[in-house]
């Protein structure tokens, strides 16, 4: 009886060892489990080196005050004025690959209402023209800047300059007359 226990014994560890032999980890895996608890953080890592600036090496002026000058035309044509704007980044380059854009604050600082130039409403025409070193604005009225008795300026302009980068780039459906999008895309400052 005792030989039999111990055949008995030996038996169920052969199968035992057996069992575990024949186990092997091919096979369909099964469903995921659920998603345990985030962990806890890590060590930040080494800072990153300094990135390109946000303009992209756009160039802009501050709103700047500008006075026209009328013109004296001859009879039976319409008065014209003239302003003239200092560009002295403006060159070839950025005029045959770039982008020359011109807005006017048609309000004050506080209250802005921005339009890009060419501007025309049905009566008041500004245009502009750009040439190396600088921008000459036109119009059928005196849009210079103006002073309140407040001492608060209206009707100042700006200038921005974009160097052409790759030919034929997209900007993400910029509309580059208006204002307020061309400033949140090249992050321009006021």
């Amino acid at each position: 009886m005792k030989r039999m226990l111990h055949c008995g014994t030996y038996a169920l560890l052969l199968l035992a060892a057996l069992a575990f032999v024949s186990c092997s980890k091919s096979g369909d895996a099964g469903p995921a489990g659920a998603a345990g608890p985030a962990g806890p953080a890590g060590p930040s890592g080494p800072a990153g080196g300094k990135g390109d600036p946000g303009t992209a090496n756009v160039i802009y002026s501050g709103w700047l005050d500008v006075g026209f000058v009328k013109d004296s035309p001859p009879p039976n044509i319409d008065t014209t004025y003239y302003a003239s704007l200092d560009a002295p980044k403006l060159d070839k380059n950025i005029l045959t690959t770039g982008v020359v854009k011109v807005y006017v604050n048609l309000n004050n600082a506080d209250d802005p209402v921005i339009m890009s130039l060419p501007y025309f409403d049905g009566g008041l025409l500004i245009n502009m023209v750009s040439y190396v070193g600088g921008i000459d604005i036109s119009s059928n009225g005196n849009v210079g800047t103006l002073i309140d008795q407040n001492n608060v300026k209206y009707q100042q302009y700006r200038y921005v300059l974009i160097p052409g980068g790759a030919a034929a780039r997209q900007s993400a459906g910029i509309d580059w007359n208006d204002y307020k999008q061309v400033k949140q895309y090249l992050k321009l400052k006021d």
